[in-house]
């Protein structure tokens, strides 16, 4: 006779409200990196960046890594460990968003 082997039953957590807020909001802060970096790509040679876009896309860089971290205390909460983890992605992708803008700030 052969002996079935039973697999555990792993159940994932269904994402939660803030959850979907905290990916959605994951990536508007991706697209944002992404526009900075096409911004940023497509000037000439010896065209200087434009300091009012490069202050304005810090300044949405740093409110997408403060509602990230808001995020993270209501999914932290509320949510389940899909929103921790896309909140926690947030402030990442918002920081280096910060870093990238001021980088193109400084080359301007």
């Amino acid at each position: 006779m052969e002996a079935s082997v039973k697999l555990p039953k792993i159940e994932l957590p269904r994402p939660t409200r803030w959850d979907f807020i905290a990916m959605a909001t994951l990536v508007a802060g991706v697209v944002l990196i992404g526009i900075n970096l096409l911004l940023a790509s497509k000037k000439a040679p010896g065209v200087s960046f434009s300091s009012g876009a490069s202050v304005l896309f810090i300044v949405l860089q740093l409110v997408v890594a403060c509602v990230g971290l808001m995020l993270l205390g209501k999914t932290a909460k509320e949510g389940t460990w899909w929103g921790n983890l896309a909140s926690l992605a947030v402030m990442f992708a918002g920081m280096g968003g910060v870093l990238l803008a001021a980088a193109v700030w400084a080359t301007a």
